[in-house]
C-alpha cells in the first residue's frame, strides 16, 4: 500500500513513523515544498537570536520513508487517487495526508512585496531578515503585531541588539492570549527594557530608500528601520484544495478519525479544524503537541486502525523578555469563577466553571505546567485545589488525591 504525506512537518513525520510502525512494508512518501529536509519551524527565532545552532534544527526522518523536497502540491484529485505538483509530476495513493500548514498572512498594502517586508514562515525568511539588518543603514526592526510569532522574534532581536517597535492595531499586546491585566504586565515588563510600542495603529504603506525601510502609519506617523516584520495571524494552506469535494472553512474539516469528507484522504496538524473540549467546537490548533498526536492518530488510521481523535484545548507556553507567559483555553474571559492573584510583578488567573478548569493565565514559574493541560482536556474536578491551580504548584500526586 502507498501513502502520501503532503508537508514536510511534524505532523507528517508523526503519521509517517506510526504508518512504517504498523505496516513496516507500506510505502511512504513525504512531499515537502520546502528546499531544507524538515526541520521545526517553531525553533526559528532561536536560530535567530543565536540560541540554536543549525546541528540541533532538524528533524529525524523515520526509517523507510522517502523524502522529497522542493516540490509543491498544487491539486489534489480524489477520483484518480492522485496529487500533481508544480513540476506536473503525478503521484498516485492508496490513503492520502494533508498535513500542508499553515502561513503567515501579510495585508496587501503599498509596498507589501518589497524586500524589506517579511513574515517568519520558513528557514529562508530568517536568513533575509538576517541578511537585511546587516546590510540596512537603520538597525531598528518594525513589528506590525504583537502576537505570539511576533513576540518571539522580538524577543530574538532584543537579544542580538536589534531596537524594535511594535505597531499594535488593538489596545494590548497578545491580545488573542491574554486579558486587559496581563496584557499591561507585558508591556510595562517591555518598556522597561526600551521597547517602543505604538498601541492603535497598523501599517498603511511600506518604502525604501537609500537603504532604510520607510513605514507610513494610519495616524500619518513615519517609523524608519530596517525591515518590517508581519505577524498578524496566519492561514491554512488550502489553495491546492480548490475545485475538490474535500470540505474547508478555515481549515480542512475532519471527522474524530481525521479523516476528510473524501475517503482514504486525512488531515493532520495546523491545516486542520479539530475539536477544542474547552470551547466545545472546532477550532484551528496551531501547537507543537496537538500536531504531534494527531498525526499518530491519522497515521494508525490510515494503516488501517480505527483510533478515535479526543479533541484538544488550546494554550500556549512561550519565554521573551524574560518572563515566562503560559496561557490556556478561556484565558481571556472574565466569566464563571474568576480567581487572580497579582504578586511581585507577577500575575496568575484561574477560570472555573462547576468545579473545572476552563482557562488560566500565567505570567512567571509554573512547577507543572503539563498538569494544567491534562486537567482541562480530562476535565477534572479540581474546586478543593483552586488554591494550588492559582498560585501554580498543582502536581499529579496532587491529582491521585481525588481517587
Amino acid at each position: 500500500m502507498r501513502h502520501i504525506i503532503v508537508g514536510g512537518s511534524i505532523a507528517g513525520l508523526s503519521a509517517a513513523k506510526k504508518i512504517k510502525e504498523i505496516n513496516p512494508e507500506d510505502e511512504v512518501i513525504v512531499i515537502s515544498d520546502e528546499r531544507e529536509k524538515p526541520y521545526a519551524k517553531m525553533s526559528l527565532p532561536y536560530l535567530l537570536s543565536g540560541e540554536l545552532t543549525m546541528e540541533n534544527f532538524y528533524l529525524s526522518i523515520p526509517s523507510g520513508v522517502k523524502i522529497l523536497l522542493n516540490k509543491k502540491v498544487v491539486k489534489i484529485d480524489p477520483n484518480k487517487r492522485s496529487v500533481i505538483t508544480d513540476s506536473n509530476e503525478e503521484f498516485s495513493y492508496d490513503k492520502l495526508l494533508i498535513a500542508s500548514g499553515a502561513h503567515p498572512h501579510i495585508p496587501e498594502i503599498p509596498g507589501s512585496t518589497l524586500p524589506s517586508v517579511f513574515s517568519v514562515r520558513n528557514l529562508e525568511d530568517i536568513e533575509r531578515i538576517k541578511n537585511r539588518i546587516k546590510e540596512a543603514k537603520e538597525k531598528r526592526a518594525i513589528l506590525s503585531g504583537a502576537g505570539l510569532v511576533n513576540m518571539e522574534i522580538g524577543d530574538a532581536l532584543f537579544k542580538i541588539g536589534i531596537p524594535v517597535t511594535y505597531v499594535v492595531h488593538s489596545n494590548r499586546l497578545l491580545s488573542q492570549i491574554i486579558d486587559g491585566e496581563a496584557s499591561k504586565i507585558v508591556e510595562k515588563r517591555l518598556s522597561k527594557r526600551g521597547i517602543e510600542i505604538l498601541k492603535g495603529e497598523n501599517i498603511e504603506e511600506v518604502e525604501e530608500k537609500n537603504g532604510i525601510t520607510y513605514a507610513t502609519l494610519e495616524s500619518g506617523k513615519v517609523l524608519k528601520g530596517s525591515c518590517v516584520i508581519f505577524g498578524k495571524g496566519v492561514r491554512a494552506n488550502i489553495d491546492f484544495l480548490k475545485g475538490t469535494k474535500i470540505k474547508t472553512n478555515r481549515g480542512i474539516i475532519v471527522n474524530e478519525h481525521l479523516e476528510t469528507n473524501a475517503r482514504d484522504i486525512y488531515a493532520a496538524g495546523d491545516v486542520v479544524e479539530s475539536k477544542d473540549i474547552v470551547y466545545g467546537d472546532m477550532r484551528m490548533h496551531a501547537l507543537w503537541p496537538v500536531a504531534v498526536e494527531q498525526g499518530k492518530i491519522a497515521g494508525a488510521n490510515m494503516a488501517g486502525m480505527k483510533l478515535i481523535y479526543p479533541g484538544d484545548v488550546s494554550r500556549n507556553i512561550l519565554t521573551v523578555f524574560g518572563m515566562t507567559i503560559f496561557t490556556g483555553g478561556l484565558s481571556r474571559e472574565d466569566k464563571f469563577d474568576i480567581y487572580r492573584k497579582f504578586e511581585n510583578g507577577e500575575y496568575r488567573k484561574i477560570i472555573l466553571k462547576d468545579g473545572k478548569l476552563k482557562g488560566f493565565i500565567f505570567i512567571g514559574e509554573v512547577n507543572n505546567p503539563g498538569v494544567y493541560i491534562h486537567i482541562m482536556k480530562n476535565e477534572i474536578e479540581v474546586e478543593r485545589f483552586k488554591s494550588s491551580l492559582l498560585h501554580g504548584t498543582v502536581s499529579y500526586s496532587d491529582l491521585h488525591l481525588l481517587g
